[in-house]
């Protein structure tokens, strides 16, 4: 019996590996990108422009020393913008998911904790604290929206992460371009 012969092409596993590797996933993580991508460049912005309003609102969630506000408040956006162009443009995809969802998760506890504890702030640090309503507001009129917001770019992030081969985006373009220049294709 021959000890390298294929598994069959119709049982569950390569069914699974079809559905696994299907180029559908590419196309379908596009509008995700998207969404999620626009979503973290508008809520780096404002804290680019005003890190002092985004330190004190990461200072009203209580969770780290205050000697380290100033300093997550200016490397937070930066990440998040960084992260969120690399998301949109489809370059080094990704490691632009593992990034996001890393901060979703940070920011899904920081929620999780002000919730857990009552915590009152006039403003979640989402965006800015003008555009932001007061997290207590949204325990009252609507719930845990932030909580669920986060969770589903958290799953968006992680579906990208997952099946994204960044080809409709920089990597798909720098790999056919030196597919070309080295005379595969």
């Amino acid at each position: 019996m021959n000890s390298h012969a294929r598994p069959s092409s119709s049982g569950p596993a390569a069914w699974m590996a079809r559905a696994w590797n299907h180029p559908a996933h590419d196309v379908l993580a596009v509008p995700i990108r998207w969404v999620v991508g626009v979503t973290f460049l508008i809520a780096a912005w404002p804290k680019l422009v005003a890190p002092e309003d985004f330190a004190w609102s990461i200072a009203m969630y209580q969770m780290i020393s205050p000697r380290y506000v100033h300093l997550l408040a200016i490397i937070l956006p930066v990440v998040e913008l960084v992260a969120a162009i690399a998301f949109l443009a489809g370059f080094r995809v990704r490691g632009a998911a593992v990034v996001m969802c890393g901060m979703l998760v940070m920011f899904i506890m920081a929620l999780s904790w002000a919730f857990i504890h009552e915590i009152e702030m006039t403003s979640c640090g989402c965006f800015s604290p003008a555009g932001a309503k007061a997290l207590s507001e949204h325990r009252d009129t609507v719930g845990t929206s932030l909580l669920w917001r986060d969770v589903a770019m958290l799953i968006g992030c992680g579906y990208v992460w997952l099946f994204d081969t960044g080809r409709w985006g920089l990597d798909g373009i720098l790999r056919r371009r030196k597919r070309r220049k080295s005379g595969h294709g």
